[in-house]
């Protein structure tokens, strides 16, 4: 029970994380702080029975983490979307990241070509995509079936 609440707490923040990004084109560093506290609660409430699963988790996160920061400096993502895809990368884990960047990547398609819509609100879109809108959702959908596993619901 308190796994699945703590994957609930945690769609909730990566969807909090899409309205300020929706609303003010930032996402607070609060909101993927709390997401790595609460897998270190989750670690240790669930008492992540192989050390090397952990460790893996971790790694996921510390790599995308980089990228991000690389993609930061190319001026290709934001600081805010970096951080956020790393702490969901945390939650995912190695073996749901590879499904989770690609769907990153179709969304963040998807988002790009909606801002090429002839429209003046798709134009104020082009400098500056809220991509945390491609990046909770496959986020929010590998969690969920997570929380669907965890209760036998599957």
């Amino acid at each position: 029970m308190p796994e699945l609440l703590l994957l609930i707490v945690c769609c909730a923040l990566l969807a909090a994380a899409v309205v300020f990004d929706l609303l003010h084109r930032r996402i607070p560093n609060t909101v993927p702080v709390v997401l790595i506290g609460l897998f270190v609660l989750h670690a240790v409430v669930t008492g992540h029975r192989d050390m090397a699963s952990l460790w893996a988790h971790v790694l996921t996160g510390a790599v995308l983490l980089v990228v991000g920061f690389v993609l930061f400096l190319m001026g290709v993502l934001g600081a805010g979307d970096g951080k956020l895809m790393a702490a969901a990368a945390l939650w995912i884990g190695p073996a749901g990241v590879g499904s989770f960047l690609f769907a990153v990547g179709l969304l963040g398609l998807g988002l790009g070509l909606f801002s090429l819509l002839p429209f003046d609100a798709t134009r104020r879109l082009r400098n500056d995509l809220p991509y945390a809108a491609a990046i909770a959702p496959p986020a929010i959908a590998l969690l969920a079936l997570r929380a669907f596993a965890a209760t036998g619901s599957m």
